[in-house]
């Protein structure tokens, strides 16, 4: 397979490759040499090096400024390369598994692989639906919406009953009487609070009288009582059943691709196409 360093797209062929970098206008690509370069400011240093029009004439003081500047070099190989466009042909072939994006050579191009597959690089461009603030992961914005950051009347729960109220086939609620197509009744939720009666004075801590975990504040442990810590779980995998409280850890479980029920750019691709 052939990845994209721009945007990790995968290819069966290197002509695919090149064919699709040629059609991204947001590639740093250059069709001549057919190398795709890490930014359009490397772009830009190999145009002018190796297609200017400029004359090949130039004075002594040109020359010497030349002589002066840094010669491209690897340090892997121990070789020395006329211009950067040399050097950046050289850890594009198979001797390097180079990321551009970072600057580092990887052991296999399986290492180099899973790198570029990671979230490291990923650009924010998936935009939350509720507001305009954009993120690298799926389940990132499910947990931007759970949380309540961007509706003040949205928040795990809310997306919780939305998630079991759709026609989803095959179903990831646990709770069988509220799976299917029918909007389920509102369900009772109960919220926990701690008061200074919480205190441990032989511990000197606060302590949560549900799982006994322990707090430097009442504030710390509040914040605790009023997350999904002791929610119930919610959401199960079709694939490999294991369970999620919230909608989010069960995207993040599918992006990470270990059971591999699907792949993270196909959750990726879907995502994109529905912010469009």
């Amino acid at each position: 397979m052939y990845q994209c360093t721009t945007c990790h797209r995968e290819f069966f062929s290197d002509r695919a490759l090149h064919a699709h970098c040629r059609d991204k206008k947001d590639h740093p690509y250059c069709e001549s040499c057919e190398i795709l370069f890490r930014n359009f400011v490397v772009l830009g240093s190999h145009m002018h090096d190796m297609h200017s029009d400029s004359d090949d004439d130039s004075d002594d003081d040109s020359e010497s400024s030349e002589e002066e500047e840094d010669v491209p070099y690897c340090k892997i190989c121990n070789q020395e390369f006329g211009n950067s466009a040399h050097l950046t042909q050289h850890l594009s072939s198979s001797r390097h598994n180079w990321c551009f994006l970072c600057s580092q050579d990887f052991s296999t191009a399986n290492a180099l692989s899973k790198h570029l597959s990671s979230q490291v690089h990923r650009p924010r461009n998936m935009k939350c639906p509720l507001c305009s603030d954009k993120f690298k992961m799926t389940s990132s914005i499910a947990q931007h919406i759970e949380c309540g950051a961007c509706h003040q009347s949205i928040n795990r729960h809310t997306v919780t009953q939305a998630v079991h109220a759709l026609d989803l086939i095959p179903t990831i609620s646990i709770n069988r009487r509220i799976t299917g197509g029918s909007t389920p009744a509102t369900r009772t939720i109960t919220a926990y609070s701690a008061t200074e009666r919480a205190f441990n004075a032989k511990l000197n801590v606060y302590e949560c009288y549900l799982c006994r975990k322990t707090f430097k504040s009442l504030n710390g442990l509040n914040s605790h009582l009023s997350s999904a810590a002791h929610d119930s779980k919610e959401f199960k995998c079709p694939k490999c059943q294991k369970q999620y409280t919230l909608i989010s850890g069960l995207v993040q479980h599918i992006e990470s691709e270990a059971c591999g029920i699907a792949k993270f750019e196909g959750v990726r691709e879907q995502m994109l196409g529905d912010n469009e």
